[in-house]
């Protein structure tokens, strides 16, 4: 995994599933976390700080915003396995690491001595104790998140799934902080949100400026596409250049079915590449499934068998309709079942099962 670094202000990126640094804003958090709830009804959410978790007195906009640290994006399976957890744990760590050694750096000359020192204290955790001292840490958080949300909806039945985001930060240290670490974590989850069996897309001629780099940059110049996104009523906006060869879409990868079964996908070169894509690809090689890296020709879509969008929290989803304005005013329509693209789906989702870690082993 490559990272965008931050350059005045700007937060900045792992590529993949979601870790991200926060640009801190002015705050002055202070107060009680029960003094400080954002609404009388959670929506199934829940924060853990260090360890206690609650209805979330921060808004998860808030915690993103206005708060510096590193962070990470994951989910559940199974509602009690995280997929991918040691890729996050070592995220956090890397990117703990880093901002940690930031911060000192600026704090040299302007940091309190107070500040100076949480901040050689949660570097010194983190460089004496090595990713074995926080992996147990980020484990229990997720595991406390878990566990309240099982107590606060113990008389729903839900098979929803949930989003985890985790920050490291020693922007709120106190003396809720556990002494000689520095540094707090903090957990927001929430439920995924419901997408569709098969969900309808568009196409649009667009391009990014620089497809392997998840830069804040791309946030503003897709505005329009969710504008059309909007309008269209699709979940989501594939693009393609001018020569009609389909990239990616806003927030997902892209995969075309050919008439003979090969899947067609775009070069990881002109892309951002992410963590479910490749899955897909290694759930391809082990069952067979013909792969080219190459872009598909949105002007070959009515010969395609189907195709599919996936994401970390859509995973796999098949493409029910399919609109390309510039060429058609209808809408391809695709099979409602037992299509690759389903068959894909299913492999994934054992795939993503496998790839997950329980948190109560």
């Amino acid at each position: 995994m490559r990272a965008v670094w931050q350059r005045g202000g700007r937060p900045l990126a792992f590529l993949g599933a979601a870790a991200f640094f926060v640009p801190r804003q002015p705050s002055s958090w202070s107060g009680s976390p029960r003094a400080a709830v954002v609404a009388a009804s959670s929506g199934g959410a829940v924060l853990v700080r260090n360890g206690e978790a609650s209805a979330p007195w921060l808004s998860k906009q808030s915690l993103l915003h206005d708060y510096h640290g590193a962070y990470t994006t994951a989910r559940t399976v199974d509602k009690s396995s995280v997929f991918e957890l040691g890729m996050h744990c070592q995220r956090l760590y890397d990117g703990g690491l880093d901002v940690l050694t930031r911060q000192a750096s600026e704090a040299a000359s302007k940091a309190s001595p107070a500040r100076q020192e949480r901040l050689k204290q949660a570097r010194s955790f983190l460089d004496q104790g090595g990713l074995e001292a926080l992996r147990p840490i980020l484990k229990s958080e997720m595991l406390a998140a878990l566990e309240y949300l099982d107590q606060v909806q113990a008389a729903e039945s839900s098979d929803k799934e949930f989003q985890v985001t985790m920050l490291l930060t020693c922007d709120m240290a106190g003396d809720h902080t556990p002494s000689r670490r520095g540094f707090d974590v903090l957990t927001y989850v929430q439920p995924l949100p419901y997408v569709e069996p098969m969900v309808a897309v568009e196409a649009h001629r667009a391009e990014r400026r620089n497809p392997t780099i998840k830069d804040v940059q791309w946030v503003n110049d897709r505005k329009e596409l969710e504008d059309i996104q909007k309008t269209a009523a699709v979940n989501e906006v594939i693009m393609y250049d001018s020569a009609g060869l389909v990239t990616e879409g806003l927030q997902t990868n892209f995969f075309a079915v050919a008439a003979d079964g090969t899947l067609l996908t775009a070069p990881a070169d002109r892309v951002l590449s992410g963590t479910v894509r490749k899955v897909v690809l290694d759930v391809a090689k082990q069952h067979a499934i013909p792969v080219r890296l190459e872009c598909p020709n949105i002007k070959d879509l009515d010969s395609w068998e189907s195709c599919f969008i996936c994401s970390t929290s859509r995973l796999v989803k098949p493409i029910s309709e399919l609109g390309a304005p510039e060429f058609s005013s209808a809408r391809r329509k695709f099979p409602a079942s037992d299509s690759i693209a389903h068959h894909v789906e299913a492999l994934v989702l054992d795939a993503v099962r496998s790839h997950s870690e329980s948190l109560r082993e």
